[in-house]
């Protein structure tokens, strides 16, 4: 009957649809089915699409349920080979429990990825990255993950960070790494390269916009989502200097039902109220408020604001009842930033080595000198010169020596 309906010719009488011929009748009602059964094989295919998204990404599954990593499959295949025939690896990891492994991490004093050993002084995989390429071997489940997120101990957030970036499909990092950049905690995470401190915040902020974690190749995020993830982040400076001055004005949300506006990942503002107290005792201390729609949602302290019934001039300048400045501005800096940094200037843009590589007859010949020792040798030219030019300038040895004896003869003391 589908076959039948789907041959069935337009009407050769009417050009347009005459309601009284059966023709044009029987046609169109041909079009409506075939719309309707289209629309429903579109439907199945989004339902399908839903259905993948769990299976690939994890979303929607259990504590008790392991999430999926579509990103190990990219873990680059010589650190892996390393990793798994390190002594550590293979007496250590080998049989080692989710328990083992968090007290092996804790026990660490570096997020490196290499490090140089004690026997052989070769740069070799570090124990904080065979622990997390473990964890990643063995599969995580959800609730499993989620403490390792939410501990204490900075050396496994760090670790379920990196487990995060490694191995989540990229439409989840920012459902389980965005609560951590307002983290204040600061540590050093690399002491071989540099004792400068950072916070966990920042530590987290580099594995989402970063192509490299250390000399690791981290998996790729697509344009757009890394369009997105980099639109959000532009307003993580505002937010972390308003969630610092929320925590020295922590009496002023003791008590529920206090008027707040919230600004959203995007940059937008609802009204809300809060229901509780902040939250104690966390990293990222956040408060529960419920929306203008109903809903009830956990925000973080930098991204709300109490305005307060009357608005004065001096609190324009404070980020605890002011929006500061607009998602917009920052925007439209962080894209000038960039523009300024991608446009070439100077004259010495796009100027070549000064050594060329030619091949005559296949044997390769190696013709000019590098530019940077021209440079060098017309500096110490330039150097000479100025000191010969000194010398022409300046007084001759035996003008000198006769302003000398001049001197010693009349400008002498009596007596000496």
């Amino acid at each position: 009957q589908e076959e039948l309906e789907e041959e069935v010719p337009r009407c050769h009488l009417h050009r347009k649809q005459n309601k009284a011929c059966k023709f044009c009748k029987a046609f169109f009602q041909s079009q409506e089915l075939r719309s309707k059964k289209m629309e429903e094989q579109r439907s199945a295919a989004i339902e399908r699409l839903r259905e993948g998204a769990i299976v690939n990404t994890g979303k929607g599954l259990g504590s008790d349920q392991k999430s999926p990593l579509p990103n190990f499959g990219a873990f680059p295949p010589h650190y892996a080979d390393r990793i798994t025939k390190h002594d550590f690896y293979v007496m250590t990891l080998g049989a080692a429990g989710v328990p083992e492994l968090k007290a092996l991490i804790t026990e660490g004093e570096a997020c490196d990825v290499e490090a140089r050993g004690d026997k052989t002084l070769d740069m070799e995989p570090t124990r904080f990255i065979c622990c997390v390429y473990r964890l990643l071997a063995m599969q995580l489940t959800e609730g499993q993950l989620k403490n390792l997120l939410a501990n204490r101990a900075v050396w496994l957030r760090c670790a379920g960070f990196l487990y995060v970036r490694l191995g989540m499909h990229h439409e989840r990092y920012w459902e389980l790494l965005s609560d951590s950049l307002m983290d204040t905690e600061e540590f050093v995470p690399f002491p071989g390269k540099t004792s400068d401190p950072m916070s966990l915040g920042q530590y987290v902020e580099q594995l989402l916009t970063k192509d490299k974690y250390c000399e690791l190749s981290l998996p790729r995020i697509p344009v757009a989502h890394r369009k997105t993830i980099n639109r959000r982040m532009v307003l993580y400076g505002q937010f972390r200097k308003r969630y610092a001055a929320n925590l020295e004005v922590l009496d002023r949300f003791k008590e529920p039902g206090v008027d707040v506006e919230v600004c959203s990942a995007d940059g937008e503002w609802v009204s809300a109220r809060t229901l509780e107290a902040p939250s104690r005792g966390a990293q990222c201390k956040t408060l529960r408020v419920r929306d203008a729609a109903g809903a009830d949602i956990d925000v973080s302290l930098g991204m709300l604001i109490c305005p307060g019934s009357t608005f004065k001039s001096s609190d324009a300048a404070d980020l605890t009842r002011s929006r500061g400045r607009s998602a917009e501005e920052l925007l439209e800096k962080f894209e000038a930033q960039l523009r300024d940094a991608a446009v070439a200037s100077g004259k010495d843009y796009c100027k070549t080595s000064g050594q060329h590589t030619l091949r005559v007859g296949g044997v390769p010949f190696v013709a000019g000198v590098k530019r940077k020792d021209l440079e060098t040798e017309r500096a110490f030219e330039e150097e000479d010169e100025a000191r010969r030019e000194a010398r022409r300038s300046g007084p001759s040895l035996e003008h000198q020596a006769k302003m000398a004896a001049i001197e010693s003869k009349y400008l002498a003391r009596p007596g000496s």
